[in-house]
């Protein structure tokens, strides 16, 4: 598993940390720290503003939209990486929406600033980054196309502990059906028979994993070359995630 155990995790963002102190000083001129509730928007296609968010203990979600109101998840961003990556490039997507999945603090700033400063260091990471970043987004679509439901959900629970600094994870049936494109009472169905068989306990709100091992063997392929890139991603790090 790529992270490490929730209750020994340090709040921070590792892009961040891992900044030589002269860059990292732009950040702490420029940029500020910001708590955010679950559910939050954090960025539409119609947004004017130029924001790049990098995680501590939030969790965020990226989200693409049509036209008719539908959507699925493209991938999560936690403590490892930051939203909205093609903002540094001047790039707008049309149809992606950022969504806090799981509440807790970011860092925000400008993605002017960021363009304007000489990061070499942060550049360097974030080319890694885009990496990790395509190969979930080509996976994700493998998975939404090709797996079951029950594989699908099993997927996202895992890499959303993986995520987050604690065991709740902030949960709703509308909320998974959203991200894994399925009907509602089709992802019903699944949440109760994985209660039943004692994969997960559910309450209005949140959500525990209870056998983690039983849950992995019920995700598809998916979850296992996910951590496999999140753990070579991590190798660039020079003291990981501790």
């Amino acid at each position: 598993m790529p992270s490490q155990p929730a209750e020994q995790r340090e709040p921070r963002n590792l892009l961040l940390a891992a900044l030589p102190d002269r860059e990292m000083q732009i950040f702490r001129d420029s940029g500020q720290k910001i708590s955010l509730h679950e559910g939050k928007i954090l960025q539409t296609a119609s947004m004017d503003e130029e924001w790049l968010f990098f995680p501590t203990s939030a969790v965020l979600s990226l989200i693409a939209m049509t036209k008719d109101g539908l959507s699925v998840e493209t991938g999560l961003v936690g403590h490892e990486g930051l939203v909205d990556f093609p903002q540094l490039f001047r790039h707008r997507n049309h149809t992606l929406e950022c969504m806090v999945r799981h509440a807790g603090e970011v860092c925000q700033v400008s993605a002017e600033v960021v363009r304007q400063a000489r990061l070499p260091t942060l550049h360097r990471l974030l080319l890694h980054y885009a990496g990790y970043r395509l190969s979930e987004l080509s996976q994700t679509a493998i998975c939404n196309r090709f797996h079951r439901v029950r594989q699908r959900v099993s997927r996202w629970l895992l890499t959303a502990e993986d995520r987050i600094a604690t065991r709740e994870i902030d949960f709703t049936h509308e909320m998974m059906s959203a991200m894994v494109g399925a009907r509602r009472p089709v992802v019903s169905s699944v949440i109760r028979q994985m209660e039943d068989e004692g994969l997960i306990k559910y309450r209005r709100g949140s959500l525990a994993i209870t056998n983690r091992a039983a849950l992995e063997q019920a995700a598809c392929e998916c979850y296992g070359i996910l951590s496999t890139a999140m753990t070579e991603y991590l190798t660039i790090f020079p003291l990981g995630e501790g």
